[in-house]
């Protein structure tokens, strides 16, 4: 550990920072974390401020506690005393802001940051575009839940940088929250036509659950189960599509597959004890009815089992593919 630190303090004294901050980068990808903190603390000491924001990086995303639930906030802090038009740390900032739950205050440092977009810190070039910014804007307004505000900030992008695949992906989310459902539709289908996401079939499954087009919705629904594993933290989400299912099951006749939903939802929220009251009152509604269905006494209490499903798009590519080989099947006399 000593020979490194003594070579990277031999490229400080020579004025040679950058080569001293990757070997530092070096040792961070070689899991040598004492070495690399080390380094970036002598760099500190040199008045080095991208040290600073390297170590603010790094409680912010790989220390196991980020720093006891600090989020590298203070060499953020340290570094924008120096230099407050940096946009790359200002969104550092708002990120840290973000993970401590503080989203107001997020959007603020993401609001200066694009503020000061045509009149950066000299020393550094941004690393996302404003561009991007914006999106991240848009994203953490979804996060807060304040979907007007969001719908506000997508046409803002639009006037700007015109339509793309998230945007009209947002766009279709936020009309839906706002209950402009049959609008929805249309943003939604044509973000999901360029790429297949969990939040647009999610959201387009919603639209259509309220225009009680209950079996268009529950085929997004299915879609959606194909993510699930990549989601499993966002019981929210979770639970809306799989509670979802059932119901639209429930309102197509088919009791027998809307007990196998009710059954995975209830028993889902059952393993994460204590629920937020709109969940609660989700599993509660899932507990009522599975046994309003049982009362009936001509459903079997059957447990659910994931069936394969693909989503339009896999579906046309493979459809595709059969319709090929029956061509060259028959070219070839079969």
């Amino acid at each position: 550990m000593t020979n490194y630190i003594d070579q990277a303090q031999k490229h400080i004294n020579e004025g040679n920072f950058n080569e001293s901050l990757r070997l530092a980068r070096k040792r961070h990808s070689k899991d040598d974390v004492e070495t690399y903190l080390t380094i970036l603390d002598l760099l500190i000491n040199e008045n080095y401020i991208i040290a600073l924001e390297e170590k603010g990086m790094y409680y912010q995303y790989y220390d196991k506690t980020h720093d006891n639930g600090d989020y590298g906030e203070r060499y953020f802090d340290e570094y924008l005393n120096t230099q407050p038009k940096s946009i790359n740390v200002l969104c550092d900032k708002a990120m840290s802001k973000f993970n401590k739950g503080n989203i107001d205050d997020a959007l603020k440092y993401l609001d200066n940051a694009y503020k000061n977009y045509s009149n950066y810190s000299k020393i550094e070039k941004p690393r996302i575009s404003k561009k991007e910014l914006l999106i991240g804007k848009i994203e953490l307004l979804i996060q807060a839940k304040r979907y007007e505000d969001a719908l506000k900030f997508i046409k803002n992008f639009e006037n700007q940088f015109g339509s793309n695949q998230k945007s009209d992906l947002y766009k279709g989310q936020m009309l839906q929250k706002n209950g402009k459902n049959e609008e929805a539709l249309m943003y939604l289908t044509k973000s999901l036509q360029e790429e297949d996401t969990l939040i647009g079939f999610n959201a387009k499954g919603d639209a259509l659950y309220e225009l009680e087009r209950y079996k268009d919705a529950l085929k997004e629904y299915k879609n959606c189960l194909n993510y699930e594993h990549k989601v499993e933290d966002d019981l929210e989400l979770i639970t809306n599509f799989n509670y979802k299912s059932a119901f639209c099951c429930i309102n197509l006749g088919n009791d027998s597959e809307a007990i196998k939903y009710l059954n995975k939802t209830i028993n889902m929220l059952n393993e994460h004890g204590r629920l937020p009251k709109d969940i609660e009152s989700i599993y509660q509604k899932c507990s009522f009815e599975k046994e309003r269905i049982m009362k009936k006494g001509d459903v079997e209490d059957k447990e659910f089992r994931k069936s394969k499903f693909f989503s339009t798009k896999t579906s046309l590519i493979l459809l595709f593919i059969i319709l090929i080989l029956f061509i060259i099947l028959k070219l070839n006399g079969y």
